[in-house]
């Protein structure tokens, strides 16, 4: 692979990189973090980066899975027949060790949970029984619970099983695991501190929002909606704030950017007269990996790196102004590269296939991303299907709004006909 670059603004060539390759080409330079310890409640969201083995067996004793009494089956001679009357000879509840010696032709009261006695095989439900009508004697009444409703020892896990892999998640799932495990510390991946800028004169927040009603200016609607998207991915935002189309206030930020782990910024991404970011962070000995990928929406994308002031090789990605633009070059570069920093076992996120309700048309020469929401139509079964969100314009952000999926059309291919499958990339956290 070429490495990256160190190139001056007038001699930047595009290099029009296929969708696949410049993914590629952002995972194979994405080292991951730096290790850290959590308590699991406070590893909450975040991937190990190290494997959690089990210190015991669980359960530790064959157990019951139901409330009744446990029995022999041999003490059941005449099979599904009849009704049997047993002695009780004890009690067995959860946490307790078997019970041993007990005698043949006897049952043992069993909660659920609770472990079998030496040489029992069976549970019959208490609702198959009289529930001892009289005290110390039960009545089995019915047969067909025989060799049934016991847990066998190291069902769940045993001691030294592999119970959680290095990437997972950890969340309201793997949290019984990683305690159950009997882990009181976890190692996880710290998360990386991203930087987000905006660029351009233009660009205002809902603070000065009268120069948008006058026609002035432009909401700053990227800043937050990327630095959303980090937090999906597992990072941790830092904002930059905006900087104006001056080579001046672009370098003082540049000098500034110690402590982050990664940057994104969006806009001045293009070759425009007032496309100012990318000229200064080059001034600055920018080594550019990529500029301009087949991708639509957003084909003027960057990656590359720059030597900041702790001497750290800071990843920095350029995303288009567009609000569609940005959010698509994100959630197919930027989050990628993000959850491979994590350790995530699937950097590229969870992928599916859909049926399409609209006809989806595009360049062949490029891969095209449309925004879609996910159903399940139960008139066809459950069948996954996709619908655009709306008008697809890259300056548009009212067709964000109900996206959780892009649905994706390679190079070489100029139609999705309505009703044919479509891969379709899931948004949102999904990893």
């Amino acid at each position: 692979m070429d490495s990256p670059r160190t190139v001056d603004f007038e001699s930047l060539e595009a290099d029009w990189l296929s969708f696949d390759d410049a993914r590629a080409r952002i995972l194979a330079r994405t080292p991951p973090m730096p290790e850290t310890e959590a308590e699991p409640m406070g590893a909450l969201g975040r991937s190990l980066s190290r494997p959690v083995h089990a210190r015991a067996t669980l359960p530790a004793w064959p157990n019951s899975a139901m409330d009744g009494y446990a029995v022999r089956r041999a003490d059941f001679p005449g099979g599904n027949e009849g009704t049997v009357r047993l002695p009780v000879a004890g009690r067995s509840y959860p946490g307790s060790v078997p019970l041993r010696g007990i005698p043949t032709g006897t049952a043992v009261r069993i909660m659920t949970g609770g472990p079998l006695p030496d040489g029992f095989d069976s549970v019959i439900r208490v609702e198959h029984t009289d529930g001892e009508e009289v005290p110390g004697t039960v009545v089995v009444r019915r047969h067909d619970d025989l060799g049934k409703h016991v847990r066998a020892a190291g069902k769940d896990m045993r001691a030294g099983d592999l119970t959680v892999p290095v990437g997972a998640v950890v969340h309201s799932g793997t949290l019984p695991v990683i305690l159950g495990s009997g882990c009181a510390r976890v190692n996880v991946f710290r998360r990386p501190r991203v930087g987000v800028l905006s660029s351009g004169d233009e660009l205002v927040g809902t603070e000065d929002f009268e120069r948008v009603i006058s026609g002035r200016g432009i909401p700053d609607t990227n800043r937050e909606m990327i630095a959303a998207a980090v937090v999906e991915a597992g990072g941790v935002p830092v904002d930059l704030g905006i900087v104006p189309d001056d080579r001046d206030g672009l370098a003082r930020r540049v000098e500034s950017l110690a402590g982050l782990d990664a940057l994104v910024t969006t806009g001045g991404a293009s070759m425009g007269e007032k496309d100012l970011l990318k000229r200064t962070i080059l001034e600055f000995g920018f080594r550019l990996d990529f500029w301009r990928a087949r991708v639509r929406p957003g084909s003027p994308v960057s990656f590359g790196h720059l030597r900041v002031a702790d001497g750290a090789e800071l990843p920095i990605f350029g995303l288009p102004g567009n609000p569609a633009s940005a959010f698509v070059t994100f959630h197919v570069f930027v989050a990628p590269h993000l959850r491979a920093r994590l350790g995530s076992p699937r950097p590229s996120g969870l992928e599916t296939t859909a049926r399409t309700d609209d006809e989806l048309r595009s360049t062949p020469a490029m891969t095209q991303f449309f925004r879609v929401r996910l159903y399940t139509d139960p008139g066809a079964g459950g069948e996954a299907r996709c619908a655009l969100t709306g008008p697809q314009g890259s300056g548009l952000v009212r067709s964000l709004r109900d996206a959780d999926a892009l649905a994706v059309v390679p190079e070489g291919v100029d139609c999705v006909m309505r009703h044919d499958p479509v891969n379709v990339i899931l948004l949102h956290g999904r990893r």
